[in-house]
């Protein structure tokens, strides 16, 4: 016999956890959030120590959103008591041509979010030991960013969502919907029925809906969290150096400094191949190593060009790479 929940979560990364804290936050009674693998695993998109959070985005309104999301992050760590966020602030830099420079720049400034702009020659003067970008380079310095502690969130949504009455199973992976006046989700370890569903399942979320009939046109792409040793932690220590983000040769790269693995930094690009969510690791080894090393030795100072830890993670990508809504399904 199927057991009833008000409303199932499927999905457990960061998505699904939020989801079913604020719903279970509204007052909704009975909400249960599904976990395919075990709980904070490190198949999909929410793991990992760190991300880069910040105000600055070239469309507007996910600044609006992002004023929004600071308050909650504060409050999450009040509820919690764990620290999720540390202020390093957060660089970008490129040409000043660059329609990122130029978007994200304009859309600080119709915010009216506190930022700097300066030249690549003062950002190499203000950060001598760590950078060395071009000089000509343009750049905005964004106080209010800075590191996101990524699994430590996850947790402290699980965590709170338990504690307002929320229950989560793990290791039970969603193997059919069946819609009804009452939902039916059938999982490898029983069935369950709600008045409401939420697909959160990210990489996976596509072969869930289709088989319920509904086609949505993301697309699955594995990116690589690369780590590199640094001559000087010091220097790179997230204490004294931000979180940066730079435009080269027609690519994007991030930097997240010292805070994870003793003496190594983070430095990525948002490259990657196209895979499915059940053979992640089956497709070729790392493809951004190459272009990762030419942006650290053009840009940055005392870091390795050779990798000490590469980690892969699922982006799930909309067709307009950027959020979408349907409404209900």
């Amino acid at each position: 016999m199927a057991v009833y929940y008000d409303t199932v979560v499927v999905g457990g990364g960061i998505q699904g956890s939020s989801t079913s804290y604020y719903v279970a936050r509204c007052g909704i009674e009975d909400v249960l959030l599904l976990e395919q693998f075990e709980r904070n695993h490190s198949r999909g998109s929410s793991h990992g120590h760190t991300r880069i959070t910040r105000m600055a985005y070239k469309k507007p309104f996910y600044v609006k959103m992002m004023t929004d999301a600071f308050q909650q992050w504060s409050d999450l760590e009040r509820r919690a008591g764990v620290t999720l966020f540390k202020n390093t602030g957060y660089l970008v830099f490129g040409k000043d041509t660059e329609e990122y420079i130029i978007s994200n720049l304009e859309s600080l400034r119709l915010n009216g979010i506190p930022h700097q702009t300066f030249s690549g020659l003062e950002a190499n003067q203000r950060y001598p030991r760590q950078l060395k970008i071009p000089s000509t380079h343009k750049c905005i310095y964004e106080e209010m960013g800075g590191i996101l502690y990524a699994s430590r969130s996850l947790l402290a949504f699980q965590q709170e969502f338990v504690k307002l009455g929320g229950t989560i199973l793990d290791n039970h992976q969603v193997t059919e919907i069946i819609p009804g006046d009452r939902v039916t989700v059938v999982t490898n370890r029983g069935s369950f029925k709600a008045n409401n569903v939420v697909i959160a399942a990210g990489p996976w979320a596509p072969a869930l809906c289709s088989s319920i009939g509904v086609d949505l046109p993301f697309k699955v792409k594995r990116v690589e969290s690369i780590y590199w040793k640094v001559d000087n932690a010091d220097a790179y220590s997230s204490d004294i150096f931000p979180t940066t983000f730079g435009i080269a040769h027609g690519d994007t790269f991030y930097s997240i400094p010292v805070d994870e693995y003793p003496n190594m930094v983070k430095i990525s690009s948002a490259g990657g191949i196209w895979t499915d969510a059940n053979n992640r690791d089956t497709e070729s080894g790392p493809v951004t190593v190459p272009a990762v090393a030419d942006f650290i030795s053009s840009t940055f100072r005392g870091v390795a060009c050779k990798p000490s830890i590469i980690d892969y993670c699922m982006y799930t990508v909309t067709g307009l790479n950027s959020v979408q809504l349907w409404g209900s399904l």
